[in-house]
């Protein structure tokens, strides 16, 4: 809401003759309503906001294809030539499909789901966090651990402590 100091200062801090008392008193009294009313008949004027349909990427179907693909091989090493051949494209096409549907590259979203396999097993399972590793497809602990600091922020320790 303007007022008639604000508005004072304002053109007084931009080099123009401050408004008389009874005009800046008017022009304060003005504003608001008329700002009220152009803002209404901006809103019943414009035309709805377009739908945006987003072209290109995976169709559903491929989309559902590769993820369980990826759900029920996720302890073996699964490489983008083969998630590739799934969807039926080159390795490059499929790539950049696959972050336009997801967001996120597909060795980015392998590595997230793994990640999340790891939590599911730290919380249900008592096995070592090593055995974990292996069951999720990691090559190893370390390569686990540093994925899963990365991406949950404590250690899969550190983890399973706070699940009990």
């Amino acid at each position: 809401m303007f007022t008639a100091t604000n508005e004072q200062s304002e053109l007084t801090s931009t080099g123009a003759q401050p408004l008389p008392g009874v005009a800046a008193s008017a022009m304060a009294n003005l504003v608001p309503p008329v700002r009220s009313v152009l803002v209404d008949l901006a809103n019943r004027v414009a035309p709805p906001a377009p739908v945006i349909r987003i072209r290109g990427g995976l169709s559903p179907a491929v989309q559902r294809r590769v993820t369980e693909y990826i759900d029920a091989h996720l302890g073996k090493k699964i490489s983008i030539q083969t998630l590739a051949g799934i969807a039926d494209l080159s390795t490059f096409h499929f790539a950049r499909a696959f972050k336009q549907s997801k967001g996120m590259s597909p060795h980015h979203y392998l590595v997230r789901r793994r990640v999340e396999r790891v939590m599911e097993l730290l919380a249900a399972t008592e096995l070592s966090v090593a055995e974990i590793a292996l069951v999720a497809g990691f090559s190893d602990q370390s390569h686990c651990a540093r994925r899963f600091r990365e991406q949950v922020g404590v250690s899969p320790g550190d983890y399973r402590w706070s699940m009990r």
